[in-house]
C-alpha cells in the first residue's frame, strides 16, 4: 500500500510545481525545463498507474485481473517485467518526443509535449479507475 501513497504523492508535488506563465527567451535547448516536466509527468504517471494496478491485484478483497491484454503477461510475470516493458514504451515516447522538440520544422517542433502528455493522461486514467480496487 505504501508504493500508491509514495505515487500519490509524487503526483501531487509534480502537478503542484510552479510553472512560469510567460517565456522571457528562447534558450534553444532541447532538455529544457518544460520537457523535463512533461516527461517527470510521464514518469510519475506510470509509476501511479503500475503501482495502483498490483495494489488491486494484491487486495484480496476483490478478485482483479489484469483487463490490457497487451500487459496481462508482464502484470503476471511481476514488477520488474512490468517496469521493465512499461520502461522502455516510455523511453521510446521520450526519444520521440526529444526528436520533434529538435526538428528543424517548427510545425513539429510545436507539437513535441503530445505524445507524452496523451500516455501521461492515459496511465493516469488507469491508475485512478484502479483505486476503485485497493481501498
Amino acid at each position: 500500500m505504501k508504493p500508491v501513497i509514495v505515487s500519490l504523492l509524487a503526483a501531487i508535488l509534480l502537478i503542484s510545481a510552479p510553472v512560469s506563465a510567460q517565456e522571457t527567451k528562447k534558450s534553444g535547448r532541447t532538455v529544457d525545463a518544460k520537457f523535463m516536466l512533461v516527461t517527470g509527468s510521464l514518469v510519475v504517471s506510470t509509476i501511479f498507474d503500475i503501482e495502483t494496478t498490483f495494489a488491486a491485484i494484491d487486495n484480496p478483497d476483490i478478485p482483479v485481473y489484469e483487463g490490457n491484454p497487451i500487459m496481462r503477461p508482464f502484470i503476471n510475470s511481476g514488477r520488474p517485467a512490468t517496469y521493465a516493458f512499461v520502461g522502455m514504451v516510455d523511453a521510446g515516447i521520450v526519444y520521440i518526443s526529444y526528436r520533434m522538440k529538435k526538428s528543424a520544422d517548427p510545425d513539429i517542433q510545436k507539437l513535441w509535449w503530445v505524445i507524452p502528455m496523451a500516455a501521461t493522461t492515459g496511465h493516469t486514467l488507469a491508475g485512478g479507475l484502479n483505486l476503485r480496487f485497493v481501498f
